[in-house]
């Protein structure tokens, strides 16, 4: 898609652009199974964004409740906003999202962490009884829908020219030459 005329703010592929943001997030995270990151957008502009934690005292933070308590604590308000994230949200983080207003939650799609697999099931349950999306980003297209790279043969040059409306000399050169039923002769 092309950018709309006049709007210097448009980001073409907006869903890859955070979430790398996300990922370079993610870099800072300090669990050392499950890093994360996470970014929370609204209008085109990063409001919050949080990292996973996992402290000494055994006390793990999840990426996006991070992000939901910076952008808090700017007084910022979520209503409305996209959250991208790079892990799959405990179900306490999907309760928060829905208490401040998030409706959207994308995800990069990849395996996850079995140690968590019950936790993010009940968030999966949790998440669609509040009406709320999560939507899978892949970071590569699926090839099966991809277009066919493979060379186009054209069999005959004469039959195909470069432009299919280039005047040839069957076209009328001039409007004397135009036999139409409107004009008279």
């Amino acid at each position: 898609m092309q950018s709309p005329k006049g709007d210097p703010t448009y980001i073409k592929n907006k869903e890859k652009y955070f979430m790398d943001i996300a990922k370079a997030v993610g870099v800072a995270s300090t669990h050392p199974k499950a890093p994360g990151g996470c970014v929370i957008v609204r209008d085109r502009e990063i409001v919050g964004d949080g990292r996973s934690i996992y402290t000494d005292s055994k006390v793990e933070i999840d990426c996006l409740t991070y992000a939901i308590a910076c952008a808090s604590k700017n007084g910022t308000p979520l209503t409305g906003a996209v959250v991208y994230t790079t892990r799959y949200p405990f179900s306490a983080s999907i309760f928060q999202c829905y208490l401040m207003g998030i409706r959207k939650i994308v995800i990069l799609a990849h395996q996850w962490e079995p140690f968590y697999k019950d936790e993010f099931r009940r968030a999966a349950r949790l998440a669609r009884e509040l009406c709320m999306a999560i939507e899978p980003l892949f970071e590569t297209e699926d090839e099966r829908f991809g277009v066919s790279k493979a060379e186009v043969k054209v069999p005959d040059a004469e039959l195909y020219t470069d432009n299919p409306n280039h005047p040839d000399e069957y076209d009328p050169q001039s409007t004397d030459e135009i036999n139409d039923e409107t004009t008279t002769v």
